[in-house]
């Protein structure tokens, strides 16, 4: 066989593949509409209306942990810190939604994309560990948790995962990385947790977490979710069903609404309300300040951006295919089956340094992959590779 030809047809097989897969993502945000924003705080949720209500055939997570056709363990009694085996006893598929939160066994994990587990099988799936100061059972088996990664971190784990697709063909994150903002996060808003978990930053802030649950539900015809929080457009959710929509906002809600609250919490500082009770410091900003109020065309311009990026395909972890989407204003990736997208994640990047669109005003903490791969990964993923991380986290002692 000419091997130049067998690349050049392959390339170009490819190519079409992508094209196809990028048309099924702009299709699907064609069939949507932008309705009104709900508001709290310094965080607005446009919702994403579907033309009707639809039906999910698969299960959630949580709802096929609950009735006990699923269980999720650690791959062996060792364990494997960026591995976890997820077995479905059921008939129907389960879908695991990137970034949400498996509590339990060694270590706290999050899911790093998202899949479509297949009916009475049992897979492998790929996780980075949210909980770097334990690695020992408090339980079998993992649980479900009410929320997901919150959304900064999941913009920043969901661009070195498609680092990792590109470079390795591997749904790996970088875990160091992870750690490290998981760290900052609880410096940030004064959060201590014996075992560095990501969930405590949560329980440590849980009353003004359930507030915003209170103040998002979801609308007639919804099916996902734009999220603007001050003036930055966060990023949005997407899936192929209302009824998945609903299940899963709430875990949504408080991923976006951790780092509204850190907003919150640097407004207050500028503002001179920290310290006051919750109803006075909300009445002396309002005073003192014009209503929060969106810019509809930014969060229109986020869907335009989300239609037009470039995809790459990739086959999914269980059924379907993992979608990776790169432009230059967004990230994201996309789970797809039978020429139907499950759901997509899309994050805007254009605060990255460099970008030619970078606006200067925005704080994020993404930072660019070639800075990342600059600091290393943190390869050594062995329980053997995590016990000596954390002796040398122990002594304070540098990579």
């Amino acid at each position: 066989m000419n091997v130049k030809w067998w690349v050049v047809m392959h390339n170009r097989k490819e190519s079409e593949m992508n094209t196809i897969e990028t048309n099924l993502i702009q299709e699907r945000i064609k069939k949507i509409m932008l309705g009104e924003p709900t508001i709290h705080g310094q965080m607005a949720m446009f919702p994403l209306l579907d033309e009707e209500e639809s039906a999910a055939d698969y299960l959630t997570l949580d709802d096929s942990i609950s009735n006990g056709c699923a269980r999720v363990t650690e791959v062996d009694e060792g364990g494997s810190v960026p591995e976890l085996t997820f077995k479905n006893s059921g008939e129907k598929r389960v879908f695991l939604m990137e970034g949400e939160e498996l509590l339990g066994a060694k270590q706290s994990r999050t899911l790093n994309l998202s899949i479509l587990a297949p009916a009475d099988k049992e897979i492998i799936i790929p996780v980075t560990c949210v909980e770097s100061g334990r690695w020992s059972y408090n339980s079998p088996r993992f649980s479900t948790s009410d929320r997901a990664h919150f959304s900064r971190g999941r913009r920043e784990k969901m661009a070195s995962v498609s680092d990792s697709m590109r470079m390795d063909a591997s749904p790996a994150a970088d875990q160091r990385e992870v750690w490290d903002q998981i760290s900052e996060k609880g410096r940030r808003m004064k959060s201590h947790s014996p075992t560095s978990a990501m969930g405590d930053i949560f329980e440590d802030h849980r009353e003004h977490v359930s507030d915003y649950v209170k103040a998002f539900t979801a609308v007639e015809n919804q099916a996902g979710m734009l999220v603007m929080v001050a003036d930055d457009i966060v990023g949005l959710d997407l899936f192929d069903s209302t009824e998945t929509l609903k299940k899963l906002m709430p875990k949504l809600i408080r991923s976006f609404a951790l780092d509204a609250i850190e907003e919150c919490s640097h407004y207050q500082k500028a503002t001179g309300t920290e310290g006051m009770t919750s109803f006075n410091r909300e009445e002396e900003i309002r005073r003192r300040t014009k209503p929060y109020q969106p810019k509809i065309a930014d969060a229109e311009d986020l869907l335009k951006k989300s239609a037009a990026a470039k995809s790459s395909t990739h086959p999914g972890v269980g059924d379907g295919d993992n979608l990776r989407l790169q432009g230059e204003e967004v990230i994201g990736g996309a789970l797809t089956l039978d020429n139907q997208v499950i759901h997509l994640s899309v994050f805007r990047n254009d605060d990255l340094p460099g970008s030619k669109n970078h606006r200067r005003g925005r704080r994020s903490r993404v930072r660019r992959a070639s800075h990342r791969r600059s600091h290393g990964r943190t390869r050594d993923l062995s329980p053997e590779g995590f016990l000596e991380f954390l002796r040398r986290n122990s002594r304070g002692d540098e990579e």
